[in-house]
């Protein structure tokens, strides 16, 4: 039977016997989407129904007049609702409503916790559990239903670091996850120590896996600018297996490629201490020169030239007939 007006649900709301206000209620919540504009004339019964904690159904009533303020545009006062709803707020039930407050309750929920991030212990701003009940509900969802991708999204996005870790190690690509998280991380995280933080975080954890991941956690550490964890890294390659001498080759160049020579300094430094290389003994080499230009050698004329032979002196019988002429 379709009704053409609340008007008679509404009035139940002053009876006196709690059962009749709670059947009212049921009612309202199934049809304000269609009369929320006669019900809000209500809205005060509704909400002194919601204060009233001996009543038992007081959270069906923020539910119903959060569904109202959210018809009449008031987003504020339909997400302070949605809060005192409590479970009867349901992240998983598919509506423009639901949508509207999720989206709202993740932006506040985002705001207390970047500002509490960036502040002193002593100065951060608490957040209401049933805020963070919303969230948490909502961080759930997405994992039941595998969007993992989702899931790091919003945690990146409401700093929580422990949702950030969990939707990469419950998804069936913890491999694809890590290299997105980090895609993600070095271009949508605008202040640079969240981003460090979930740098170090993306460290341990490619360090954790079954077969550790060194080229990407090197990689991490190079944008975290930590040369001396580099090199340790490399030095412990470099005293494995073949295969892993090889890999420390291969991260050295990556590493050539990719970091700045004043980092790659740091590294070498770091590794002349940890593992110095035996110096050589103090040996002069002389380095032959390629073409080297030849010293001209004197002519043999001028060298003639130059001679002075010294004769025997002569005497009248030693002259030849034509010299005494």
């Amino acid at each position: 039977m379709n009704i053409t007006s609340a008007a008679g649900i509404i009035s139940l709301l002053e009876e006196p016997m709690p059962e009749l206000k709670e059947f009212a209620l049921k009612k309202l919540d199934l049809i304000v989407d269609e009369f929320w504009p006669e019900i809000s004339e209500a809205i005060q019964k509704i909400e002194i129904l919601h204060e009233d904690k001996n009543f038992n159904m007081h959270e069906l009533a923020a539910l119903v007049a959060s569904k109202v303020y959210y018809h009449l545009g008031s987003f504020s006062d339909s997400l302070q609702y949605a809060l005192g709803a409590g479970n009867l707020f349901d992240v998983n039930a598919r509506s423009e409503y639901v949508d509207t407050i999720i989206a709202k309750c993740i932006d506040h929920y985002t705001e207390l916790s970047s500002a509490n991030m960036d502040s002193p212990i002593d100065g951060r701003r608490e957040i209401d559990p049933r805020l963070e009940s919303i969230v948490n509900r909502m961080f759930q969802r997405c994992l039941d239903d595998g969007q993992y991708k989702q899931a790091l999204g919003l945690a990146l996005e409401t700093r929580r670091m422990d949702i950030f870790e969990k939707s990469i190690l419950d998804s069936d690509d913890v491999g694809g996850m890590l290299s997105y998280a980090f895609q993600v991380a070095m271009s949508s995280l605008e202040s640079r120590g969240f981003r460090n933080r979930v740098l170090r975080s993306l460290v341990s954890l490619y360090r954790d896996l079954t077969t550790p991941d060194y080229v990407n956690m090197c990689q991490c550490l190079i944008f975290l600018d930590d040369p001396q964890s580099v090199a340790q890294v490399l030095e412990k390659l470099s005293k494995e297996s073949e295969d892993s001498t090889l890999m420390a080759y291969q991260i050295a160049f990556d590493m050539y490629e990719s970091a700045t020579q004043q980092f790659l300094g740091q590294v070498l430094q770091a590794l002349r201490v940890s593992a110095p290389i035996p110096q050589a003994a103090h040996v002069v080499v002389k380095v032959p020169v390629e073409n080297p230009t030849p010293s001209p050698s004197p002519s043999p004329v001028a060298v003639a030239d130059n001679v002075v032979v010294d004769e025997p002196a002569r005497d009248m019988d030693s002259l030849t007939e034509e010299e005494k002429v």
